[in-house]
C-alpha cells in the first residue's frame, strides 16, 4: 500500500478506533476540505491540529443524500497504521 503524508490537518470528529481528519486542499485553483478517516489508538481531541502519516486506502462507502433522501455512493480515503503528532502550526 502506498503511504500518505497529511500536514496541518484538523481532528473533525472522534470515533472508537480513530477519528476524521479535514485538511485543506486546492483544485483548480479552489481550496476545500478534504476528509480523511484515520485509523489509530494515539489520543487526540476534536479541534487539534496534527500531521499524519500512514498507509492510504479508499474505499466505496454508502450514505443518504441530505437533500434527495436517495441513497448514493461516493469514495472515502482511509489512513491505516498511522502515526499523529502535533502539527508544526499548532499552538500547544
Amino acid at each position: 500500500m502506498a503511504l500518505i503524508k497529511i500536514e496541518g490537518a484538523t481532528v473533525a470528529y472522534i470515533n472508537s478506533k480513530g477519528f476524521t481528519a479535514k485538511a485543506p486542499v486546492e483544485i483548480m485553483g479552489e481550496t476545500r476540505d478534504e476528509y480523511y478517516k484515520v485509523w489509530t489508538d494515539q489520543a487526540v481531541r476534536e479541534g487539534d491540529l496534527v500531521d499524519i502519516v500512514g498507509r492510504v486506502s479508499a474505499r466505496l462507502e454508502e450514505y443518504k443524500d441530505k437533500r434527495t433522501g436517495d441513497m448514493k455512493q461516493g469514495a472515502a480515503l482511509h489512513v491505516n497504521d498511522a502515526k499523529v503528532t502535533a502539527s508544526a502550526g499548532a499552538p500547544f
